[in-house]
C-alpha cells in the first residue's frame, strides 16, 4: 500500500511538473509587416520616378507572403499614381497600407526576415519579377534590423537582384532592405501592445550617366495581429 501511495504521489508531482512547463511556454504570436510609407528626397530619373514597391515575410528561411503595391493612392485613387516626384508617399492610413503581409503564428524559436523593396522602372515588373527579388536579398548575406541596413551591402548586388527585371536607361533600386529578427525579440518589443518602426535612408544605387543620385527613405511597422 505504502508502495502504491508513493507511486501514486510521485506520477501525479510528474503531471503537475509538465502543466507548469506548458503554461510556462509563451504563446505563438501573429504579426502584421506594412511596408507604411516612403520619401522621396531625390529622383533617379531627372524629372520623375516611376515606383513599384513590394514587400516579403520569410520565417525560417522560408517565404511565407508577399504583398505587392497595385499603384493606388491610399484613398484607392490613381492621381498621384506611380509618378513620383520629392515629397512623402503613403501606402495608406496610419496602421491600415495596402501592402502588408502576415507572418502567421510563430514560436519563440522561430526567425522572421522581412524583404521589401522599392523600383524605379517605366516596365511593369510581374509578381515573379517581385518575388525573385525577395528571394535573391533574403538568400544574401546582408541583414539589418532596429539598429542598421543591409543597403549598403545590397548595393552592389542591384543587377543581380533585379535579372529579368524589365529596366532600362535610368531604371533601377532606389530602395530595399533586409530585416532580420527572432520571434523572441519581437514578442518582447511588442508584449505591451507597442508596434515597432523601422525607418531607414537609401542612397543612389549605381545609376547609368545622366541619371540622378536618388535618395529615398522607407518606413515599416509590425504590430501583432492577436
Amino acid at each position: 500500500m505504502l508502495k502504491m501511495q508513493i507511486l501514486a504521489g510521485a506520477t501525479c508531482l510528474v503531471a503537475v511538473g509538465l502543466l507548469a512547463t506548458v503554461g510556462a511556454q509563451a504563446l505563438p504570436v501573429d504579426y502584421a509587416v506594412h511596408l507604411a510609407s516612403a520619401t522621396n528626397y531625390d529622383t533617379r530619373s531627372k524629372d520623375e520616378d516611376t515606383v513599384h514597391a513590394s514587400i516579403s515575410v520569410f520565417v525560417n528561411g522560408m517565404r511565407k507572403e508577399t504583398a505587392i503595391w497595385d499603384g493606388k493612392g491610399w484613398d484607392g485613387s490613381r492621381a498621384e499614381g506611380r509618378k513620383w516626384v520629392p515629397g512623402l508617399h503613403v501606402f495608406g492610413p496610419a496602421g491600415m497600407s495596402t501592402v502588408q503581409v502576415a507572418t502567421g503564428r510563430l514560436q519563440d524559436t522561430d526567425s522572421l526576415e522581412i524583404v521589401f523593396e522599392l523600383l524605379n522602372s517605366t516596365g511593369e515588373p510581374s509578381a515573379a519579377n517581385h518575388q525573385a527579388a525577395a528571394e535573391r536579398i533574403q538568400r544574401s548575406a546582408c541583414a539589418g534590423g532596429d539598429d542598421a541596413s543591409a543597403w549598403d551591402c545590397l548595393v552592389p548586388q542591384a543587377d543581380a537582384i533585379l535579372d529579368g527585371w524589365p529596366t532600362g536607361s535610368c531604371d533601377g533600386l532606389v530602395a530595399a532592405d533586409k530585416f532580420v529578427y527572432t520571434a523572441m525579440q519581437l514578442r518582447r518589443k511588442t508584449e505591451t501592445g507597442d508596434t515597432v518602426t523601422v525607418t531607414k535612408n537609401y542612397r543612389a544605387s549605381n545609376a547609368p550617366p545622366g541619371c540622378g543620385f536618388s535618395i529615398y527613405g522607407a518606413v515599416i511597422t509590425i504590430a501583432r495581429r492577436n
